[in-house]
């Protein structure tokens, strides 16, 4: 991977830290995943009125993507509800890169260096290794922590292969955000109570604004590095956000900084450095 498109992606990894901290910080999660999808509408929207439409070919994977992503979105704030993203976080954060890894290179056709499947494999093991940290997972859970899991896989694979056809890869995730955060917003307002949710977005409406505005950014430079990178580079990359996670929650949330913790967090350094050099 070269230098400059390392660091978009390394940068993009920050963003998505600092939006999931602010997702993490609020005490309703479905409330705040409103105000966050709320004002996803219009940011996507200002951009598919100012970008041309993506390559015809790319739409049987934004229609794809769209589905996948609604999926992905409702488990994993509910995964957030149930308070266990601490323990459930690394799992299906780490787990679905090396199955990115397997179907990048299997079917995909991906060139994969040597030097690359090591990276993916230790950045992946040291992800999950955070998971080891704390209590074990309500039952209960595992089946969501599993969608969440399956769901990452599904969407990297689709919008990496859609970005590269879409010749727009900005436009390509503007139309997907649109339209499934429309759907989100829709079907969170219902199931929460229309009132409930516009009386959240009016005391928290700069917090909804800043994390959709860093969460699109992140995700869209996150496509565009695919178009340049084999896909399990990026997709393992992206999640050194969770180094940038455990820095901001030791700094700002008094979270503890074990030694355990700071080995995992180096295990996915040491990651993230070889896939530079892959």
């Amino acid at each position: 991977m070269d230098f400059y498109t390392f660091l978009i992606v390394l940068f993009a990894a920050l963003l998505h830290a600092v939006w999931n901290s602010i997702i993490q910080s609020s005490s309703n999660s479905f409330l705040e995943s409103f105000n966050f999808a709320f004002w996803k509408v219009p940011l996507s929207l200002s951009l598919i009125l100012l970008l041309p439409l993506p390559h015809p070919d790319s739409w049987p994977y934004i229609a794809g993507s769209i589905v996948v992503h609604f999926v992905y979105t409702y488990s994993f704030v509910y995964t957030y509800s149930r308070n266990e993203l601490s323990l459930a976080y690394p799992i299906f954060r780490g787990a679905p890169q090396i199955i990115i890894l397997l179907i990048s290179y299997f079917i995909l056709k991906e060139n994969i260096s040597s030097i690359g499947w090591v990276a993916v494999l230790i950045t992946s093991l040291g992800i999950i290794s955070l998971s080891f940290m704390g209590n074990k997972i309500n039952p209960r859970s595992i089946i969501s922590i599993a969608i969440v899991a399956f769901t990452i896989v599904g969407y990297t694979t689709i919008d990496g292969l859609g970005a590269r056809l879409s010749l727009q890869s900005f436009s390509y995730i503007a139309w997907i955000f649109f339209i499934m955060y429309s759907m989100y917003a829709i079907t969170i307002g219902y199931k929460q109570g229309y009132e409930p949710c516009i009386n959240h977005l009016k005391k928290n409406y700069i917090k909804g604004i800043f994390a959709a505005s860093i969460s699109m950014l992140g995700y869209s430079l996150i496509l565009w590095a695919m178009t340049r990178a084999p896909i399990p580079y990026v997709a393992a990359l992206r999640e050194t956000s969770i180094i940038f996670v455990g820095i901001i929650g030791y700094l700002y949330l008094s979270e503890k900084m074990t030694i355990y913790k700071i080995l995992s967090l180096l295990t996915i350094v040491l990651g993230a450095v070889l896939i530079r050099l892959a």
